[in-house]
């Protein structure tokens, strides 16, 4: 028990006479990143003056200028007479792989849709779920339609 304490004593005599300090010497300081309002960082910063080229101004406002001449002074031509295509047409789709009684039905959906009155493509797809233009009080139950499958 003596020698324990002999060794808790000589431990604390190390510790006191050989501080922590020395034994870490090479340590090294990491930078770190902190917030600062903008006094702080105006401070820790400097402040750059704006310096204004004059020049620089002349050729923007110049700039704008013909930019706004142009766009004031822009004349359609009336001898051209075209179709202008504001939105490209998408690829058309292929029909070909779906069986040709099928092509029938979505071709006259389409055209239903493209009609004066696109209501009527829409009866054309109803129309295997007993849905017509007559049709005054509609109700399909639950049981006629499930993923993909339409049972009559």
């Amino acid at each position: 028990m003596n020698l324990l304490k002999y060794m808790s004593f000589a431990v604390a005599i190390l510790a006191v006479n050989f501080p922590l300090s020395t034994a870490f010497a090479d340590t090294v300081e990491l930078p770190m990143l902190r917030t600062l309002a903008e006094p702080e960082l105006r401070a820790e910063t400097g402040i750059i003056q704006y310096q204004e080229d004059p020049q620089e101004v002349k050729a923007l406002q110049h700039r704008v200028m013909k930019i706004q001449l142009d766009t004031q002074n822009f004349v359609v031509d009336p001898t051209i007479v075209t179709t202008l295509e504001l939105v490209p047409q998408g690829p058309m789709p292929d029909l070909n792989s779906l069986p040709l009684a099928l092509q029938q039905h979505v071709l006259a959906i389409a055209k239903g849709l493209q009609s004066p009155d696109p209501r009527e493509g829409l009866y054309i797809m109803l129309a295997p779920f007993g849905i017509d233009r007559n049709a005054t009080n509609v109700q399909i139950s639950r049981e006629q339609i499930s993923l993909g499958i339409v049972n009559r």
